[in-house]
């Protein structure tokens, strides 16, 4: 029971870690994305001051100058949206980790030191399903419960049989004390055995012919032994000497007249025994899809970082051919202002990707047992 209590809190040490690995991935993508957008203010700003300059020159209309503002009040509503949103994932991480709420953590403000681009580890489908049953703590739970169960297939097994035991003990006694001067006993007070021999004469002469009832023997006065006298050091030495040892020897046969409460464990627990069987088979098969999906998210979270960099690559460069378009008259405010919204949606997207990547690397930790080692971690019971 206390190995599987400790793989219990393996799990749960597991668990937390992959849920703080998720949440301090979420607040690094969140103050990330807080300086997108205010990146994107700052942008925007730049490109109303220019706007401004060419409506100076008589290329653009002074209405164009409201898009551009209009632009600068959206992105800066963006920035309200990312501060929120660095505030609850930073609470989030802080639920996890802070002892509680008086911790002075909840004073601080956290900022993610690791960088998000983590490499994709290169692993395949048999090497992840080999090390998911190697290392998940289901699969130890289920081998302890096994060795559990044949430990009481053979213990109740045993209970079905005769059983004969054979006892034998040896012990030494000390056996010392002081003689109680007032103890009487009956057979060795002369004054009563006088007393009977009298009443057994006159009995006698009563009736000569009769036959003769002897009388009693008058017994000595009886001494207690010297060596059965003595102090409690005395009754110590005599054990330690040896001098009064007992021997017991027994055996003691018993059996059940029909074993119907014997019978009926055993086969509870040959029942027990085909149920783990099976449920191992199903935790498995369980494992396997969890670590089937896991290779999943992670192809697909690396698919998609590599199509959001594409498009955000893209995006820049039809913003700034759209800024010379603009310079150069072949083309519009609105034009500049959809290409620069695109690339700030496009930064984000990346940002977003890149995120889930990392998560995606975690779940596969997760799914493979490996969140503890691969993060140095490890769990040992306190002596």
């Amino acid at each position: 029971n206390l190995s599987i209590t400790d793989k219990q809190f393996r799990q749960k040490a597991i668990d937390i870690t992959v849920s703080v690995q998720r949440a301090y991935w979420d607040l690094a993508f969140s103050l990330r994305n807080l300086q997108v957008q205010r990146d994107g203010v700052s942008d925007a700003k730049d490109q109303l001051e220019h706007n401004k300059r060419l409506v100076d020159e008589g290329i653009l209309a002074p209405a164009d100058i409201i898009a551009a503002e209009t632009q600068v009040a959206n992105f800066e509503q963006n920035v309200y949206s990312a501060l929120e949103q660095v505030n609850r994932a930073e609470n989030a991480l802080k639920n996890l980790i802070a002892a509680n709420r008086q911790d002075p953590l909840w004073s601080e403000s956290l900022l993610p030191t690791d960088s998000v681009e983590l490499q994709k580890p290169k692993t395949d489908l048999p090497e992840a399903l080999r090390l998911a049953l190697e290392n998940r703590i289901e699969i130890e739970i289920s081998e302890v419960s096994k060795l559990i169960n044949e430990y009481d297939k053979r213990f109740f097994k045993e209970q079905t049989e005769p059983e004969i035991d054979l006892t034998a003990s040896y012990t030494s006694n000390g056996i010392a004390g002081t003689a109680n001067p007032d103890a009487v006993s009956f057979f060795s007070n002369t004054e009563s055995t006088q007393k009977l021999n009298d009443v057994i004469s006159r009995v006698n002469s009563l009736d000569p012919g009769m036959p003769q009832i002897s009388p009693l023997p008058i017994t000595p006065p009886q001494s207690v032994s010297p060596s059965l006298t003595g102090s409690y050091l005395s009754s110590v030495t005599d054990i330690f000497a040896n001098r009064y040892p007992t021997f017991r020897v027994g055996v003691t046969f018993s059996f059940s007249v029909d074993g119907k409460t014997q019978k009926a464990l055993l086969a509870k627990s040959l029942v027990q025994g085909e149920k783990i069987d099976v449920q191992r088979q199903q935790i498995e098969q369980s494992i396997q899809v969890d670590v089937r999906n896991a290779l999943q998210m992670l192809r697909t979270a690396d698919a998609k970082l590599r199509a959001a960099a594409i498009s955000r690559e893209n995006s820049e460069k039809q913003y700034e051919s759209e800024k010379r378009k603009l310079d150069s008259g072949f083309s519009d405010v609105y034009k500049v202002l959809e290409r620069q919204t695109a690339l700030m949606n496009a930064k984000s997207a990346e940002l977003q990707s890149r995120i889930e990547l990392n998560k995606a690397i975690a779940e596969l930790q997760r799914a493979t047992g490996n969140s503890l080692k691969d993060n140095g971690l490890e769990t040992r019971l306190r002596k």
